[in-house]
């Protein structure tokens, strides 16, 4: 087994050919579950087998997991995959504060935990997948835990699309396919992720690291297919919903100041603009669903003006 930053994990070293879970594209596939979690203690992984997928995105700490006789070393950013059938297990906490994503995906007749042929019809995927240069993966996990909490009646084919393309996303992470990566895209992202509270010009940031404003929106759309601006107001968005559901007795005027906005006028303003609702009607509607998730299905469409 290989070690380290390298995406090259499944298998022993003694062995002459490296042997990696296979997953099928395209098949029909169905979510049991779908959440963030948030360890303000730390805790071991459960011990089990499942008979479905287990995909795990780390928003932020660290654990240790292990899976059959291998050892799972899972840090900021990245994705580790627990494969339907297989005996997974944790015997320390992850550290406290650890913020996850994940979801519980049923397996296709073609998945396989042993395979080393790469077929076109499906990826070769190690346990443990460094996620940090290439932000979409992350946005996929998003995108899989709203599909599995809205009623939409096309869940299932948006399950199928979305879960392929996360596939494909983890497959350019494991060859770091040099076209998918984007430097300036993970200093921009790494930037107003590490300071919430504050509302970057496009101008300002692209300043900051040393670029123009029309080249950073390039990246931008190239990758998101949206401005820097209108990335970062969706992401204050979805921020914003979370920490409503993390503190239902907050202030917006204390929740604006938190996240940017001018002022709490400024927040439900562009809030409703989003989600088609103000954040006191959003607030609750989630406590009248008992936390499910409320993400909107829309697209926010707005124009730099000073924030």
């Amino acid at each position: 087994m290989t070690k380290g930053k390298e995406n090259v994990y499944y298998g022993s070293s003694e062995r002459e050919e490296i042997f990696m879970p296979f997953y099928n594209f395209g098949c029909s596939r169905q979510i049991s579950a779908a959440n963030y979690i948030y360890y303000a203690d730390g805790c071991p992984h459960p011990d089990r087998v499942m008979e479905e997928h287990d995909f795990v995105y780390m928003i932020n700490g660290q654990w240790e997991i292990l899976q059959n006789e291998d050892t799972i070393q899972a840090g900021n950013d990245d994705v580790f995959i627990l494969h339907a059938g297989q005996h997974h297990f944790g015997r320390k906490n992850c550290t406290p504060g650890t913020r996850t994503i994940y979801f519980h995906i049923s397996c296709a007749s073609k998945d396989s935990y042993s395979c080393n042929t790469a077929a076109p019809d499906g990826a070769l995927l190690p346990s443990l997948i460094h996620c940090g240069n290439f932000p979409r993966v992350k946005l996929l996990f998003q995108e899989l835990t709203s599909i599995w909490h809205s009623p939409s009646p096309n869940k299932m084919k948006k399950t199928d699309a979305v879960f392929t393309l996360l596939l494909l996303e983890l497959e350019d992470c494991c060859t770091q396919n040099s076209c998918a990566q984007d430097g300036l895209l993970t200093q921009a992202l790494a930037i107003t992720a590490q300071n919430p509270q504050m509302f970057y010009k496009t101008a300002e940031l692209a300043i900051q690291l040393g670029v123009c404003g029309k080249t950073l929106n390039q990246r931008f759309r190239e990758n998101y297919g949206k401005t820097f601006y209108q990335y970062q107001v969706e992401e204050k968005i979805h921020q914003v919903q979370q920490f409503l559901l993390d503190y239902p007795d907050s202030k917006l005027q204390a929740v604006a100041l938190n996240f940017g906005f001018y002022d709490e006028f400024h927040l439900n303003k562009t809030f409703k603009k989003y989600t088609g609702m103000p954040p006191g009607l959003y607030r609750k509607a989630v406590a009248g669903s008992a936390g499910r998730d409320m993400s909107p299905g829309g697209t926010l469409t707005c124009t730099e003006t000073g924030a």
